[in-house]
């Protein structure tokens, strides 16, 4: 079941990175907005996917989105149609993704349990 998990993981990445790399660009003279949209969207496939307790579906999720991403950008034929216009919008995403798929598992592995949450203690 966790290796099926993993694969699962893989091609939710796989479909998210692409999405991702095909929207770091942005709209036409705005490419932070894409660099913001992208970074957001990989983040929180990551934060949902470990809220979710399926840190074994997020082993395959992290390393589609770089996997996708590296490719995308790296290997012809797709680099040539995916690239920004400006070069460092590009090579800013090529850091962007792995760090929005990485940080948000090491955030929420150290925050503290929140006393609110409305779940009441055992006695």
């Amino acid at each position: 079941m966790k290796v099926l998990q993993i694969v699962l993981g893989a091609l939710g990445g796989l479909l998210v990175g692409m999405l991702a790399t095909v929207m770091h660009s942005g709209p036409v003279d705005l490419p932070v907005v894409g660099l913001v949209l992208a970074t957001a969207l990989v983040a929180s496939g990551t934060w949902f996917l470990l809220e979710w307790k399926k840190p074994y579906v997020w082993l395959g999720y992290a390393p589609g989105v770089i996997g996708a991403t590296i490719w995308l950008l790296m290997f012809p034929p797709v680099n040539d149609s995916v690239l920004s216009v400006d070069q460092w919008v590009s090579q800013l995403w090529l850091i962007l993704a792995p760090v929005a798929a990485l940080v948000p598992s090491l955030l929420l592995a150290y925050r503290r349990p929140d006393s609110t949450s409305g779940e009441k203690a055992a006695d």
